[in-house]
């Protein structure tokens, strides 16, 4: 069972909901989800109902959100931002179920359809974990609509607070909806904590874009309350590494599950089994090519391992993970090659077939970390540049007052050091990004990227796959004010 092409969520991301004949029941894997969920806190030490509820209660938003309407396309100059920024008016209530969820433990939204009330299911506000005895296997998760909502307020709102001069109140929200998407992370399946990681990255962003168009509007002291007393603590005990930030356990548990469905009771695999189940996996889209993949998992089933090898290479591969994520980046076991890439995708094709490669995540981790230490530097430059009425030719002079030290550190540094800064005051540096060629100038901060090397800014991508990853100042913002993007 293929849990990466399995998953479904909200938003329009890549995803497959699944018919395959299987005949597990599910009420064992949402077990223990769920009690997974109570392990970590009390029921009213969860989120989700309060945040449904205000999702509830808002009013539609000017157009649906999507690509073309969300929380990195929302600013002041935008058409239609009047009746974007009405909506974020009338719906001013959602800033305070987002501070009182911004306290709470956990989101702890129940994993299965039937753990939420109708009113939440019959919205899609649910976390869909089903592996039911006629057949149906699906694992959807509609309700991150609800989350992209928030923040897509939340960037309303923080421009129309700024517009109005109402400075807290905008980044206290923002602040509340990112600890929120923080909570978000910490879900057990990899759809959800890769979607919650992209919201949140994306938060930041729309920070930094605020911060850099109305920098000389808002107070130092609101920078400095934001750069060192809120952003530093998007969750309590979180380090400037995200240590607490864990790997996903959700999708290991859904695939063993499934496991033992294609094995015969004497642990051989079911021939049968196998080609039906897989059989319909690789060719969803593509009907024609069933037969083939069916025959050819027949085949596979002629030499594959043992449900116990299986089980056991899992374990393997998600122990080797596990490891790899709570040692340092840069250790030298990272170098090794990982137990899932050297998986024989033969002997132990259901294993390869069915689990992500959670590398992926590794390097979601290291952007996500950018975006949070390089939003509070860009936030600490501001409060100086406000303060004193330019912007530091050194980053130094804007610690202890406007800047944690400890968040000037650049995940993407073999050496465990600081981000990158470079001063280049009112000269033009040309940088080459991935909304085409973008001039800056004054502070530049940025990390070396996935290549650990520094490429002096002169190229740079969003995520930090190709060149530098440039954080402040905000390219986006940049893109619109040099006529890049609207």
């Amino acid at each position: 069972m293929s849990i990466r092409l399995l998953t479904t969520i909200a938003a329009g991301a890549a995803g497959l909901c699944l018919a395959a004949p299987l005949s597990a029941a599910d009420s064992g894997v949402t077990k223990q989800l769920n009690d997974n969920i109570r392990k970590q806190a009390r029921a009213e030490s969860t989120a989700w109902q309060g945040l449904f509820d205000a999702y509830l209660d808002m009013t539609d938003p000017p157009m649906a959100i999507g690509p073309g309407f969300n929380q990195t396309t929302i600013h002041p100059k935008m058409d239609d931002w009047a009746a974007v920024s009405d909506w974020a008016t009338t719906n001013k209530e959602v800033a305070a179920a987002l501070a009182t969820a911004a306290d709470k433990v956990i989101i702890g939204l129940p994993y299965g359809s039937d753990a939420v009330d109708a009113r939440y299911r019959d919205a899609g506000l649910a976390a869909v974990v089903r592996l039911e005895p006629d057949g149906e296997v699906e694992v959807e998760f509609p309700y991150m609509q609800a989350f992209d909502a928030f923040a897509t307020w939340t960037a309303a709102n923080l421009y129309t607070q700024i517009e109005a001069g109402e400075y807290d109140a905008g980044f206290d929200a923002a602040v509340s909806n990112a600890r929120v998407l923080r909570h978000l992370c910490d879900r057990q399946m990899l759809a959800e904590k890769s979607t919650a990681m992209r919201l949140l990255a994306e938060s930041l962003s729309v920070m930094r874009d605020a911060m850099y168009t109305s920098v000389d509007r808002i107070p130092a002291d609101v920078y400095s309350r934001i750069a060192t007393k809120e952003l530093p603590f998007l969750k309590v005990s979180d380090t400037e590494r995200l240590k607490r930030l864990e790997l996903p356990e959700g999708d290991r548990l859904v695939f063993e599950a499934v496991l033992d469905e294609v094995f015969l009771d004497n642990g051989a695999p079911d021939p049968e089994r196998l080609a039906e189940v897989f059989g319909v996996i690789q060719s969803e889209g593509t009907p024609l090519t069933r037969f083939g993949a069916s025959k050819r998992w027949e085949r596979i089933a002629e030499i594959h391992g043992s449900l116990d090898a299986s089980k056991e290479k899992l374990t393997d591969v998600y122990d080797d993970w596990w490891r790899r994520w709570k040692i340092k980046p840069y250790d030298p076991i990272q170098a090794l090659p990982s137990e899932y890439s050297r998986l024989n995708e033969v002997r132990y094709a259901i294993v390869a077939e069915s689990i992500a490669d959670m590398t992926a995540l590794f390097a979601a981790r290291n952007q996500l970390a950018v975006e949070i230490n390089g939003t509070i530097l860009g936030c600490g430059l501001c409060g100086y540049r406000v303060e004193y009425g330019k912007w530091p030719e050194d980053r130094e002079k804007a610690y202890v007052r406007f800047i944690p030290k400890r968040f000037d550190f650049d995940p993407y540094d073999k050496g465990y050091g600081r981000l990158l800064f470079d001063y280049v005051g009112s000269r033009k540096e040309a940088v080459e990004t991935d909304y085409g060629r973008i001039f800056v100038s004054n502070c530049i901060v940025y990390g070396r990227g996935d290549d650990h090397e520094d490429s002096g800014f002169k190229e740079s991508s969003l995520d930090g796959m190709t060149g530098d990853m440039v954080v402040w100042p905000p390219l986006r913002a940049l893109a619109r004010e040099q006529g890049l993007i609207d």
